[in-house]
């Protein structure tokens, strides 16, 4: 039974003869061989084809069994609905950042390392205006609120105009100090 080529999809034009023993038609249909008494090839070796006409490869597809050559636990396997689930998740790449990768200035590819958005000891993480703050007073991001207070008061003795002999220079300082403070209590993240 001889069809026009190219009226169904998957058809190879070309002078090849169906595989089948004994018939005559054009083979225009790629299936792959099937080795006796297994399934497929074994996984990671190129597949093998051999071409069958319109009617041979019909064939060859209704007798197609995949599960052919398994064991019942490969079967088993092979029919969960969550085959994948099985094992382990795996990790991101954590090989991203670093000084010769990706510039990561704010910190938001590291923060489930833990390098980038750190937590106080209070358990909360700390916005960029809190980081600022801590740094305007010096201290690190593990800092505690009776640490802020006495950096504030140390740097308000050391700033204000009555206790260093009226310099007002020091005035910026001494109100960077202030703000940094007022930010950090009212925001309730240090214990």
């Amino acid at each position: 039974m001889s069809t026009p080529r190219g009226r169904y999809r998957g058809a190879f034009e070309g002078e090849r003869r169906c595989a089948h023993p004994g018939c005559g038609e054009p083979g225009e249909y790629r299936a792959p061989v099937r080795r006796p008494g297994s399934a497929l090839l074994p996984a990671g070796m190129p597949p093998e084809w051999q071409y069958l006409c319109l009617a041979h490869v019909r064939e060859f597809n209704a007798a197609w069994n995949y599960f052919d050559g398994m064991t019942p636990e490969e079967i088993h396997v092979a029919q969960s609905p969550y085959p994948h689930w099985e094992g382990a998740a795996r990790a991101f790449a954590t090989n991203a950042t670093g000084p010769d990768r990706i510039s990561d200035a704010l910190g938001i590819l590291n923060w489930r390392r833990g390098e980038g958005r750190r937590a106080t000891p209070a358990g909360r993480v700390l916005s960029a205006a809190e980081r600022r703050a801590l740094g305007t007073l010096g201290l690190g991001d593990g800092a505690t609120l009776a640490e802020i207070k006495a950096r504030y008061r140390e740097r308000v003795r050391r700033f204000h105009p009555d206790s260093n002999g009226g310099d007002r220079g020091q005035e910026d300082k001494l109100r960077a100090a202030v703000e940094a403070h007022d930010l950090l209590v009212a925001s309730g993240a240090f214990a």
